[in-house]
């Protein structure tokens, strides 16, 4: 029986559209009751097959309800979307990040920092003043954006 849902490879083929058109683009859904833009991350994006207590024909890609640090499904749609006047400098590809140089990095978690690019590994310092004998890596998604020092 067909589904009047939107398929994963529509979506995946119509965000590459956008992504060619527009650029990288952040993902927010409105909460129109709470009158809120939250920040679609990967703990809001998950494959289900039960949702709100009802058992569904086969798994869906369901965004909006929230995983806590345990993996348990939560109502809650996630963290609010850090909305700006500017983006100012900030580049939000990070491929074209210069590599093994000192840049403003902007966290998923944790905002503003200074991170590096060697190759395909990604580093931030963590706050520290200097860069400490052995930086922390972390996954290149944990990267929003990035703009010279």
């Amino acid at each position: 029986m067909p589904s009047n849902a939107l398929k994963i490879s529509q979506l995946i083929h119509a965000l590459e559209g956008l992504r060619a058109f527009h650029g990288d683009l952040d993902c927010v859904f409105a909460v129109p009751v709470e009158n809120r833009l939250i920040a679609l991350d990967t703990r809001n994006v998950n494959v289900m097959g039960d949702v709100l207590g009802r058992k569904l024909s086969h798994p869906a890609l369901v965004i909006g309800l929230w995983a806590d640090d345990h993996g348990r499904i939560k109502t809650s749609p996630g963290e609010v979307y850090q909305a700006t006047t500017d983006a100012g400098d900030w580049n939000y590809d990070r491929t074209s990040m210069p590599e093994d140089t000192d840049v403003r990095v902007w966290k998923r978690k944790g905002g503003p920092d200074i991170g590096k690019r060697v190759g395909e590994a990604y580093f931030v310092r963590e706050g520290a003043d200097a860069w400490p004998s052995r930086p922390v890596q972390i996954v290149p998604d944990g990267i929003l954006g990035w703009m010279p020092l």
